[in-house]
Parts: structure tokens; C-alpha cells; sequence
């Protein structure tokens, strides 16, 4: 790798994807490789609910954890979405367990589990993924519930969610409603992808002369090159490495006036797809995945007023569900 061009900030994030090869993708051996563990304290809750397992599968990494009542056991594994490749996700997950059940020196099977994974998109599949997995009790949804329920609690509010993939919700009520979240190919708008796909295009666009240089296209063309280096990057590269090209976008946007119309873009997107829920702004609205935080600049000022920090994780809001699950059962 060379040194960059005269102006540009290489993007840490973005140098270590580029650093893999082309093909990446997350093959089994990659993405169980792709582990870390650790420990904090419990929440404070009904002890006599007792233990608990939860799942946060998303198109980055997965998170597990189980909350013993004293203190939570974490293990994060790679990407995880039953739509991409079913039985990666599912390899993915029974390796989180098994390094959870060592890590926390206690069998899994009897504890009530909600995992919320990204790629849940019918009923089958969520029955598929219960079946598949090594726990009796467990509920598997979609992704977008833990994380409208980590965000808000049961508060009346909307989440604004933009990470590899996005989606919007708007909670009122104790009624949820959803737009978006169905993938890079059908939607996904203004996500880490989408944010990645649309800097690759301006590339091409400055490839052929029809856009100005600036940061964003020199970087582009230092790290990766013009033209057919850039499709071919397209074509080969994961939806992750692809979504890996936002966080240099938003380094160029300070000094690139392309690179900001990207992400005016993206917060466009999800703003009218946000006011596609509900006429009324949302009492309160939680930016939530890497990338939203970095849109609110570029939000209708009127929803930036309503911008409050989120209640806790997505990994937060399917422990709370699985609570609900050990009482409910």
C-alpha cells in the first residue's frame, strides 16, 4: 500500500478491509475465527426470572450473551444472516453457544434464548432456525425487534437504524411498525452498503470524467484504482467490505463536497422513509448501527430536535425479550 495522495486521511477501517483480498466473504473458517469474549455486570432485573441467552445477529458480527443474574457473559462471532447463507448462520450461532456454555462453565440447553438475526424474514425461517439450534426453549425473530426494543424500551418513540444494512421503526402505543431491512438488494437504503456502493459510482463517474476529483475519488483510486478496479471490487467484494467504504466517506465529507452529497443522500432516504410510518414526528428518535450517528448533520432539522441517545443495545433488547420469554413461560 502506497502512501496516500496529497490531502487524503486514510481511514483506518477502510485500510484494513482493502488490505484483504478481493474475494473476501465470510466463510465459516473466517467468521468463527472472528471471535472475542468478556464479561460485564448484569442489569438489574427480577433475579427470579433466572438466566438467559440472547442473540444479535447482524451483517458485521454476531453477539451472544448470557445473563447469569450477577454478571453477563459476551461472545462476539462473525457475520450472521440466515437469508445470505442459512447454514453459516446457523454454524455461526452453535459455535457462539458451545464457546458460551465454556466460557460461562454451565450446559445452555434448559435456559430460556431469544436470538434476533438479521435474514428472519418469514415465519420458516425463524421455525427452521429454532429447530436447528441446540436450546429448548428458545425464540428466534428478526433483528429489527431487539433493536426498537433496546433503543426505546417500551417507551413511544422511532429508530433510525443505519449500520452494514438499515432499517426505520416507530413504536406508539406498544404497536411497532417497520420500513426497510430487507437487504442490499432490494433495499437498504442509506446504509453502510448503499453509503459504499454510492462512493464506488462516484469513482466510475470520475473515471470518465463526469464528476470533479476530490478526496473521496483520489482515495478510491490510491486504495483500490479507476475504472475496472473499481467494478471489479464491486463484484468480488463482500456486502460487508463493500459497507467497510462508509466510514471514508464520511472521513472525505469534511473536505469533499461529493462525498457530503453521499450522505445527504442517505439521511434523505431514511428520513422519507421514516415519515412514511407515521404523518407526526416521533417523540423521541434513536440513531442506532455505526453509521447513523454520522447522518444526524444531514437530517431535517425538525428530526434532529427529536434525536435522544439510545436506552441500550439491540443485544440489550433481546436479553429484555428473553426475560419476557422466562416469565411468559
Amino acid at each position: 500500500m502506497g502512501p496516500p495522495p496529497a490531502g487524503v486521511r486514510f481511514c483506518s477501517t477502510c485500510v484494513r478491509v482493502l488490505c484483504q483480498p478481493l474475494t473476501e466473504s465470510v466463510s465459516g473458517a473466517e467468521s468463527i475465527a472472528d471471535k472475542r469474549s468478556f464479561v460485564t455486570p448484569s442489569v438489574p432485573h427480577d433475579a427470579a426470572i433466572g438466566p438467559v441467552i440472547a442473540a444479535d445477529g447482524g451483517g458485521s458480527r454476531c453477539r451472544l450473551a448470557l445473563d447469569t443474574g450477577h454478571r453477563v457473559h459476551h461472545i462476539e462471532m462473525g457475520a450472521c444472516n440466515l437469508t445470505s447463507d442459512f447454514n453459516q448462520g446457523i454454524r455461526i450461532l452453535r459455535e457462539g453457544l458451545h464457546l458460551l456454555s465454556e466460557e460461562s462453565a454451565q450446559p445452555l440447553t434448559d435456559i430460556p434464548a431469544v436470538f434476533a438475526l438479521a435474514g428472519v424474514v418469514s415465519d420458516d425461517i425463524a421455525r427452521q432456525a429454532e429447530t436447528a439450534l441446540p436450546l429448548a426453549r428458545v425464540r428466534v425473530c428478526e433483528d429489527r425487534l431487539a433493536a426498537l426494543r433496546g433503543a426505546l424500551g417500551k417507551d413511544d418513540g422511532a429508530v433510525l437504524h443505519a449500520g452494514t444494512g438499515s432499517f426505520l421503526a416507530r413504536q406508539q402505543d406498544g404497536r411497532a411498525r417497520f420500513a426497510g431491512g430487507w437487504g442490499p438488494q432490494l433495499g437498504d437504503e442509506g446504509s453502510g452498503y448503499w453509503i459504499g456502493r454510492e462512493a464506488l459510482r462516484h469513482g466510475l463517474r470520475v473515471f470518465e470524467k463526469r464528476a470533479a476529483p476530490g478526496d473521496l475519488a483520489r482515495w478510491l483510486g490510491a486504495e483500490i484504482g479507476a475504472g475496472p478496479a473499481l467494478i471489479a471490487f464491486a463484484r468480488s467484494g463482500s456486502v460487508k467490505s463493500i459497507a467497510a467504504l462508509a466510514p471514508c466517506v464520511v472521513d472525505a465529507a469534511a473536505s469533499d463536497p461529493a462525498a457530503g452529497d453521499i450522505l445527504s443522500r442517505a439521511a434523505t432516504h431514511l428520513a422519507d422513509n421514516l415519515a412514511d410510518l407515521s404523518d407526526d414526528l416521533p417523540q423521541r428518535l434513536c440513531l442506532t448501527g455505526g453509521v447513523a450517528p454520522h447522518l444526524e448533520p444531514y437530517l431535517p432539522s425538525a428530526l434532529q430536535a427529536r434525536v435522544t441517545a439510545p436506552d441500550g443495545t439491540p443485544l440489550d433488547g433481546a436479553l429484555a425479550m428473553a426475560r419476557d420469554l422466562a416469565v411468559a413461560q
